[in-house]
């Protein structure tokens, strides 16, 4: 289903590439992704996500800006200088707090917070639908609130009963 489609009156959930392809410079999905979550901002659309995604996107964010500053891709060596320079480390927080601001103007965005119950069933269904931790989380808590849709390019839920994947 196609994300610029989505005007159901139903609840949304959000995945973390849809933020990304809003903060970070995207040619491909970057337009489409804007365009929805401008409909969040207008509460035109009721959305969920979690502070699991949020920290997804934070920690994309954060490498992200160090690979810009630091001109380098070696993971490793970003997250080294992160926790060794100051300079550094607060230039990237800037980006992720230009992300958490923006989180807060999404009017029709609802947080929900992830408990042991979700925890533990996400592992059932990491196993009957072949998903990794998080997105057998991001399944577990989409069913724990009866949420039916997701707003994703992973098409790793497209395997999951009962769920809908909308696509920019």
């Amino acid at each position: 289903m196609k994300l610029s489609e989505y005007n159901k009156s139903e609840c949304i959930f959000i995945d973390a590439n849809i933020f990304l392809d809003y903060s970070l410079p995207n040619p491909k999905y970057g337009e489409s992704a804007a365009d929805f979550l401008e409909k969040i901002e207008l509460d035109e659309i009721e959305a969920v996500t979690t502070p699991i995604v949020l920290d997804e996107v934070s920690f994309i964010i954060l490498m992200y800006k160090g690979s810009l500053l630091l001109k380098i891709q070696d993971r490793k060596k970003i997250i080294k200088t992160i926790k060794k320079d100051r300079t550094v480390s607060n230039l990237c927080y800037e980006m992720v707090e230009e992300f958490n601001e923006f989180i807060t103007c999404l009017k029709g965005l609802r947080i929900v917070s992830v408990d042991y119950e979700e925890y533990k069933h996400a592992s059932e269904l990491g196993k009957k639908y072949l998903l990794l931790p998080s997105d057998a989380l991001h399944a577990s808590t989409m069913e724990m609130n009866k949420i039916h849709n997701i707003a994703t390019r992973d098409g790793d839920f497209e395997r999951i009963e009962g769920i809908t994947v909308w696509k920019p």
